[in-house]
């Protein structure tokens, strides 16, 4: 068995190569980052020798909701149609495995299965009417991208497995963190007293993991059927919007300089108010409120679109299911953020 690993230099590659290294059952781990082989450039995986890869896992992404389209089509597209043709030409492979997000659903509300989605439409298509009524429309292009990323891999005629993962907030259960995203910003600047209003609906759910559950669960889904798989927390384990904020700021008020600041948590408001509310500061001269509501504003719209992740076929594939506590992984986090002052203290 040999196991090549994309994106071996990202957060979420480098934890599943350090893992598959340290369990010693997956025989060779051949890690590829972008100084083995940048994806962006054609044929950037025309020289690896594919003789004896068995599998292959594809974690190489931009995953920042605000990027643009064509960094996000160079990047996941394009790495992920390399990728598919790199596995054509393994005449060993029993599988490939892309590393995707649960938001592939786009702005489908209720029950997401762990199946395909329908066709795609690009995110500045999202108002609009359109005949099919199965297509996806999307918040942002990220969500865009690895959705045809998934179109791609299913269309190869791959055996292929499908991973689709939450927002990771934290490396495992303590709450540490290693790697900063979108959701850690938006947390520093409730922190700090920036963000006054926030999109989105106090119950809707919010999907979060850490990092060791997306590795442990990748690992076990090497050996389980092809198919889509959820790799998310059940709905029970899933904390609410309104949930977050509070346990947040129940952290943030163990501070003394939070709370000699008296910052008050924040309004949840409606979608339309939100925009007006981005659209008139646009008017005004830049500032550091309209950059707070501005990193938002990407992923905003899932903030009020409710969804629940089945994720049935997951818990057959993985008998070590376990997710974190949603209530400790949100406060220890936030303890984290703060005690290390979001990275700049140890």
């Amino acid at each position: 068995m040999t196991v090549l690993v994309t994106g071996a230099a990202g957060y979420v590659g480098g934890l599943l190569v350090k893992a598959l290294r340290e369990h010693g059952g997956y025989g060779d781990v051949l890690a590829y980052g972008r100084a083995e082989a940048d994806l962006t450039v054609p044929g950037a995986l025309d020289g690896v020798p594919t003789a004896g890869i068995t599998h292959i896992v594809h974690t190489a992404a931009v995953t920042k909701f605000a990027v643009d389209k064509e960094t996000a089509e160079a990047v996941n597209i394009g790495g992920t149609r390399q990728v598919v043709e790199l596995a054509q030409r393994c005449p060993d492979l029993e599988r490939v495995v892309l590393l995707s997000t649960l938001y592939t659903a786009g702005l489908a509300v209720g029950d997401i299965a762990e199946e395909p989605a329908g066709p795609v439409l690009e995110p500045r298509a999202a108002g609009r009417s359109d005949d099919d009524p199965d297509a996806v429309h999307f918040a942002n292009y990220y969500e865009w991208s690895k959705h045809a990323a998934e179109r791609l891999v299913l269309d190869s005629g791959l055996p292929a497995t499908i991973a689709r993962v939450p927002t990771i907030i934290a490396d495992d259960d303590t709450g540490h963190v290693s790697q900063y995203n979108a959701v850690h910003n938006t947390l520093k600047l409730l922190y700090y007293g920036l963000l006054s209003l926030m999109p989105g609906l106090s119950d809707i759910p919010v999907s979060l993991g850490t990092g060791k559950f997306t590795v442990d669960a990748t690992m076990a889904l090497l050996s389980a059927e092809p198919g889509y798989y959820h790799v998310c927390p059940d709905l029970e384990q899933t904390p609410r919007l309104g949930r977050i904020v509070d346990l947040m700021f129940t952290a943030f008020e163990q501070d003394s300089s939070f709370l000699r600041r008296q910052i008050l948590r924040p309004l949840l408001v409606d979608e339309a108010a939100f925009a007006n509310l981005i659209n008139g500061l646009r008017t005004l001269p830049h500032g550091p409120v309209l950059d707070a509501l501005e990193s938002v504003s990407p992923f905003s719209a899932q903030l009020f679109r409710p969804k629940v992740f089945t994720n049935t076929r997951l818990h057959k594939a993985w008998p070590g299911y376990q997710a974190p506590d949603p209530d400790a992984l949100v406060s220890q986090t936030a303890e984290y953020l703060v005690r290390t002052r979001w990275g700049r203290t140890s």
